[in-house]
């Protein structure tokens, strides 16, 4: 009984020193929700950061032509009532609004850099999935999917 009290206390001990995290890295992961945070090299930070920065300057602008060069075309778009393909800029102009309705964004607005997720293979993620980038074999990156069906502020 002591030694399975013991083995459980150094297995606590263990996973705590695991995942304590630095004062550093407490201060650049504030206010992310948890597996929020991207971690990777210095150099895809620094270019999806300036991907989602640029992003953002457009759409805050509302500069739609502007915005819709950041797309990968075909476009996968789901809103609240259908799924939708979007063939080309001309068309993502065209239903700016529902593709990116004024809550989404504001989300996309809200969306701290430190804080897109890059989930597994299928790229970078913008709040809980409602937009979708990644670098294309071009080495661009661009948009490749948007949900437009948006949750209330938390």
């Amino acid at each position: 009984m002591k030694r399975e009290i013991l083995i459980s206390l150094v297995a606590v001990l263990v996973c705590t020193v695991c995942y304590a995290r630095s004062p550093q890295e407490q201060r650049r992961t504030a206010g992310c929700k948890p597996g929020n945070l991207f971690e990777s090299d210095a150099a895809t930070v620094e270019e999806m950061g300036h991907f989602l920065n640029s992003l953002k300057a457009a759409v805050a602008s509302g500069e739609r032509q502007r915005v819709a060069r950041f797309v990968h075309y075909p476009l996968p778009v789901a809103t609240a009532d259908a799924q939708v393909t979007i063939r080309s800029e001309q068309e993502f102009v065209k239903n700016y609004n529902r593709i990116l309705p004024p809550q989404l964004r504001d989300l996309l607005l809200r969306q701290e850099t430190r804080c897109i997720s890059r989930v597994g293979a299928k790229g970078f993620t913008i709040g809980t999935g409602e937009v979708w980038f990644d670098r294309f074999q071009d080495g661009k990156v661009k948009i490749f999917g948007i949900t437009a069906v948006t949750y209330p502020k938390e």
